[in-house]
């Protein structure tokens, strides 16, 4: 029997059950005997079974949220150590093709977004529109700042597998957010929070309003908030105030190290070749770049405003470009969400409960003006006549950014709606439910930018109003514009460019429980069945100039790209959808009741669910879950579970056809051994010319792509001497086997370098034509001269990958103490990853057996293989702790958040260790009083507090654009806050 088959049979089995109580629910008697109001814990579907106790469930409530002083969703998980590296946020600096503005993903145990699933009261969130690129793949997650934090009830973390019983995707667990759909009265709150040091400052608000009608049957529900943030520029942070982190490692192995010299050679001293060939008027050469006329080596005809022209291609190093000064490390929001609830219990005992939602967000930040990629150098021309050109021939730009042209000046609007409807009841001892879900989510992102083709034709003109590409800089701040092109001229080439991004998601389902179906020894068995259908759509529409509608072809050579956009590589649109059929079965069986007095088992219980799925793209799968419970006595649990999991290709990997993306800070080896193969440059992989090279990708989707599956392990121990201390400990083990992602352009490049020293080359590294001087070089150095050539684009496909295991331990003590002196109540969470191994790749195990018998230089990393601990965003150990007192109208409360260490592979020691980056810990402090009968109210609460009171800086790393760790690291400092609550 296939899987398809499988699935069919549950469908219609569930399907039948489910419509079958249901019907008979509309005739049950008027006045009889109301459903309790039981809760739900996430992790079981049963309605009144306490089977949630056998799963590792994290609950934050309203109290444990406030203490961290989180204003948004991304900050709240930042919070829970089981969360692992943010890779959705606006710290990281993405272009126009990556997820921007008010976003944050969700990535529970570190395994990856898009292996959690994310439910907002118990039911699927949509996908936020955007997608960003993870070990260059692009992934999907849900948008955590759609969700609220403030007003919220609870969120619940399920810390194990849950795809028996949510959806397969559910691998790496649960994140459940429970609003107040049921709220009666008014409660108002305001807060206001301010970066001590920077410009960053945050304003927000909450109402809940809530009524009874009919005699309390019908229940109105309103629930809003917004926050309005003034961003932070980079110079505001010291790590971000400056590319050149050189001066931070005075006085350690690093100081004066290269390697964390970020500065640009794309500024406004360009570089040019002749489009013939042949050496430039005066030059020498026929490679040249300009300077100040105070540099040595001027050469060729005279330019204007104190620039003069140097043979070679390499400008020197105090012309790089410091784009720190250009940029916010933080961006500007408004930011705005609100939910209704409807309730209404009908004569015959059903329920009806309707929910809408809707969320907005306009985001703004600036940062530096786009430059030439790889792609795009020497394929744009300067015509022979064009005004400023003095050499009396065409010549081609190489490296060039007109910063002259201003800051990218970058909006990005998200918006989300979400309406609900559905029925619930009780026939006989069964409880059931059905609903109907529709939800959409948008994404519009608008950026001031250079057309390749209108920024030629300004060069082209014949009069002093063309633009002037050999005027250089600032000729006493190399990095500040300086220039004298006309502002009008600027302006005929900026054009905007959009992306505009929409996802969908619809969903119907029945699902029935009963927490008594039949009595055994020690107990009733429950069951819980159900059927859902969803279906998920992703549009991705691209500006004209982007999607190649609009190329670029040069006026003087014919040459064609197919992105119009200075900066940006082109992508075409993209679109997919998919179907999704589903039905589960959960059963809750006690085995063993503390009332047969058996020896060492106080009580043992099992949780055994199923679940199958038919995907209108992949096919079909069926997954399973057991989970157990044994009560030595009662104080102590053990507890464990095994199930699997099964994560479909998002529709992006599937759908995309050519993908080109621009990376910089790639290390092409190949001329870095060609490097230090001569005489005079003795440094290997530390010389500008290979070190931090920008390569641009061509990534391809698969439509032969399989899915992902999972095996997930957990076993814990619970110990509960009182009813005020509970101690637990769990270990778990996920095991996935055909994760999608490619062997990355670093790797690509590295094995090109081991096969040119082999005498032959990786044909997915795509060359240009070699430099005749470098070409020399490479022959004097006793390799192949083709390996010269500068790399144009290094082409890849998503594949399905080897194995990848991770392993943990999460540890967690709970105290609730109440004194004389007031309560006490105390958390503690730490996380462990114990283990996080990538099998290697055939292509990156040659490369590591290379590196291994010294065939090639061992400051070759290969990258996102074998262990991954501690590398970059995995650390080993993270911690929170929580201390809340009250007594009375007086509280108070401590947060604590630690973050190990961990090891920034991009930067490499002489005894090719990677650099360290230390510990990161914050301690916040809170304290509140509450008045009573204010204001025409029940009592109004006022709280002060203050996050990371020891101002700690996030620890220094060599990140992009960054200076830190933006998934590990809070770069707010020290941040005063403080709130006022009323409840009328």
């Amino acid at each position: 029997m296939n899987y398809l088959t499988v699935t069919r049979m549950l469908l219609l089995s569930s399907g039948a059950a489910a419509l079958s109580l249901s019907a008979q629910a509309q005739d049950a008697p008027v006045g009889g005997e109301e459903p309790d109001d039981e809760i739900v814990v996430v992790g079981s579907q049963i309605r009144g079974s306490d089977i949630a106790g056998i799963l590792p469930v994290t609950s934050l409530d309203t109290a444990d949220i406030e203490i961290t002083g989180a204003v948004s969703g991304d900050e709240l998980l930042a919070s829970i150590p089981q969360i692992g590296d943010v890779t959705f946020r606006e710290g990281r600096f993405t272009g126009v093709n990556g997820a921007r503005g008010d976003v944050g993903s969700i990535n529970l145990r570190g395994v990856g977004d898009g292996n959690t699933l994310v439910l907002l009261n118990g039911r699927r969130v949509v996908n936020h529109p955007g997608t960003q690129a993870v070990n260059q793949t692009p992934v999907v997650s849900v948008n955590s700042n759609a969700l609220p934090v403030f007003g919220v009830r609870r969120v619940e973390v399920l810390r194990d597998g849950a795809s028996a019983v949510y959806g397969t995707d559910a691998v790496a667990g649960v994140i459940n957010t429970i609003l107040d759909d049921d709220f009666e009265g008014l409660t108002v709150q305001a807060q206001y929070g301010t970066s001590e040091g920077t410009d960053l400052n945050e304003t927000g608000g909450v109402f809940k309003w809530g009524r009874n009608f009919n005699e309390g049957r019908t229940n109105v529900s309103l629930f809003g908030n917004f926050m309005i943030r003034n961003g932070m520029p980079a110079t505001d942070l010291l790590n971000s105030s400056t590319e050149d982190l050189r001066p931070f490692f005075v006085g350690t192995v690093y100081e004066g190290d290269t390697q964390l010299r970020n500065t640009s050679t794309d500024t406004p001293w360009g570089s040019f070749r002749t489009v013939s060939g042949s050496e430039a008027t005066g030059i020498g050469d026929n490679d040249f770049h300009i300077q100040p006329d105070t540099f040595d080596g001027c050469l060729g005809p005279a330019l204007l405003g104190g620039v003069c022209a140097d043979d070679g291609s390499s400008i020197s190093t105090e012309l790089r470009l410091d784009r720190a000064r250009y940029r916010d490390i933080v961006g500007d929001v408004d930011r705005y969400n609100l939910f209704a609830f409807f309730n209404h219990e009908m004569e015959n005992g059903t329920e009806f409960f309707g929910e809408a939602s809707y969320y907005h967000a306009d985001y703004s930040r600036e940062r530096e003006t786009a430059q030439l990629i790889s792609s795009q150098r020497y394929q744009v021309s300067v015509p022979a006549t064009a005004f400023y050109n003095p050499f009396g021939e065409a010549v081609l730009i190489g490296q060039f950014r007109p910063i002259d042209a201003g800051r990218r000046q970058i909006s990005v609007r998200n918006g989300s709606f979400r309406i609900l409807g559905g029925l619930r009841g009780r026939w006989s001892d069964w409880d059931w439910e059905t609903a109907l879900l529709h939800s959409e989510a948008s994404t519009e992102d608008r950026t001031n930018r250079v057309s390749l083709t209108l920024f030629q034709q300004a060069i082209a003109r014949t009069d002093a109003s063309a633009y002037n590409v050999f005027a250089g800089g600032s000729l006493t701040d190399f990095s500040d514009p300086g220039t004298s092109n006309n502002q009008d001229t600027i302006n005929s080439f900026l054009v905007e460019v959009r992306r505009d991004g929409n996802t969908s998601l619809t969903m119907a389902d029945a699902k029935v429980s009963n927490p008594g179906v039949f009595a055994l020894p020690a107990g009733d068995i429950g069951v819980a069945a159900g059927v859902e259908w969803r279906h998920e759509s992703y549009e991705d529409d691209r500006d004209d100039r982007l999607d190649g509608t609009i190329n670029f072809t040069d006026i003087v050579t014919g040459n064609e790209l197919p992105s119009d956009v200075m900066g940006s590589s082109p992508t075409p649109d993209t679109e997919g959808d998919r179907d999704v059929f589903a039905a589960f079965v959960e059963l809750a069986v006690p085995l063993v009741s503390p009332d047969m007095d058996l020896p060492l088992v106080h009580s043992l219980d099992m949780q055994l669910a199923a679940r199958a799925e038919d995907y209108s793209d992949v096919g079909s799968v069926l997954k399973p879950k057991i989970a157990a419970s044994w009560f030595p006595f009662a104080p102590l649990q053990i507890r464990g579970a095994y199930s699997e999991g099964f994560r479909a290709p998002n529709l992006e990997q599937i759908n995309a056809t050519a993908i080109r993306r621009v990376n910089t800070g790639r290390e092409d080896w190949i001329l870095c051994e060609a490097l230090a193969r001569d005489a005079g440059n003795p440094a290997f992989g530390n010389d500008d010319a290979c070190d931090n090279v920008g390569v641009e990708g061509v990534r391809g989707g698969g439509p032969d792509l399989e899915p992902e599956t999972s095996q997930n392990y957990s076993l814990g121990v619970t110990f509960q001497p009182t009813d005020f201390i509970t101690f637990t400990v769990d270990w778990w083990r996920i095991e996935q086997e055909n994760l999608v992602g490619l062997f990355s352009d670093q790797n690509e490049i590295s094995l090109d370098y081991l096969l040119r020293l082999r005498g032959a080359s990786n044909p997915n590294v795509v060359r240009g034509t070699p430099d005749p001087d470098l070409a020399g070089l490479f022959t004097g150095a006793g390799l192949d001269p083709s390996g010269a050539g500068e790399i144009l684009e290094v082409n890849q496909t998503f594949r399905n990958l080897g194995p990848r295991t991770s392993e943990g331990l999460d540890i967690g003590a709970q105290f609730d103490i109440e004194t004389k002196f007031g309560d006490v109540d105390v958390r503690v969470n730490a996380a462990q990853i114990r283990e996080f191994f990538q099998d290697p790749s055939p292509e990156g195990q040659q490369l590591i057996d290379a590196v291994n018998s010294g065939t090639i230089n061992p400051l070759v990393s290969v990258v996102g293989q074998e262990d991954l601990i501690r590398e970059n965003g995995n650390p080993e150990w993270r911690y929170a702790g929580s201390i809340r007192w009250s007594r009375g109208q007086w509280g108070a409360g401590a947060f604590y958040r630690r973050v190990g260490a961990v090891r920034d592979t991009s930067v490499t020691g002489a005894t090719y260790d990677f650099l360290e980056v230390p510990a990161f810990e914050t301690l916040s402090l809170s304290a509140d009083y509450t008045f009573e009968n204010v204001l025409a109210g029940q009592e109004t609460r006022v709280r002060f507090g203050v996050r990371n009171v020891t101002d700690e800086k996030p620890p220094i790393a060599d990140e992009f654009a960054r200076g830190y760790f933006v998934g590990l690291h809070s770069n707010r400092g020290r941040y005063w806050y403080g709130n006022v609550r009323h409840t009328f």
